[in-house]
């Protein structure tokens, strides 16, 4: 029903694009020619947001416990948040294939270096695309950070710590999403259609 399925190791763009052509009008973006390059563009931006929130947290912790010892049990916090991080990495595509349309084909896949990208070459809105782009952002750390700060001091500090490192994680894993709606927001005319093809993002009129 949600016509989402898992591919597995990506190799190259044939699998992706498969005998499909490029419409002649469209208009690729300004990204760059790897994903790494979009990684790198993303992480300045993310910063921004990351360090404020950061910042908040440490904090918020520090007067909840008064002061923050680095422990067996805050390391093995620590190390238990970073191994569900792997889990949320999957989730985080998932919700990128779910807020696409309906009725497109999702594909999820593997890149290198644990790296996983969501594949639909539906074509959408600038306002959808910025959409899909956040939604796991928005969902998996924005969302939960707000509600942590909401009840950090009413939960243990061990289950606090993990709680509030996934949020960071899933933030921080948002850059490339980001730099997508940067890119959108600057190079998308009003009223344009965006789709990837390949390894690239399009828009046309």
């Amino acid at each position: 029903m949600l016509n989402i399925s898992y591919k597995g190791k990506f190799i190259d763009e044939k699998q992706l694009i498969g005998n499909k052509k490029l419409l002649k009008e469209a208009v690729q973006y300004e990204e760059g020619e790897k994903f790494e390059d979009v990684f790198n563009q993303g992480f300045s931006l993310i910063l921004i947001i990351i360090i404020p929130i950061m910042i908040i947290s440490l904090i918020k912790l520090t007067k909840t416990e008064g002061n923050i010892y680095l422990n067996l049990k805050t390391v093995l916090s620590i190390v238990f948040a970073f191994m569900i991080r792997y889990l949320l990495k999957f989730v985080h595509e998932f919700i990128h294939a779910i807020v696409c349309p309906t009725n497109s084909k999702k594909t999820i896949w593997r890149y290198k270096k644990g790296i996983y990208f969501t594949y639909c070459d539906a074509m959408v809105s600038k306002t959808r695309y910025i959409i899909i782009s956040l939604a796991p952002m928005i969902v998996l750390g924005i969302i939960p950070f707000i509600i942590w700060i909401l009840i950090a001091e009413k939960i243990d500090f061990a289950i606090s710590l993990i709680y509030v490192l996934m949020t960071w994680n899933m933030i921080f894993w948002a850059m490339g999403d980001l730099a997508n709606v940067y890119n959108t927001l600057k190079q998308v005319p009003k009223g344009g259609k965006v789709f990837n093809f390949g390894m690239h993002s399009y828009w046309i009129k």
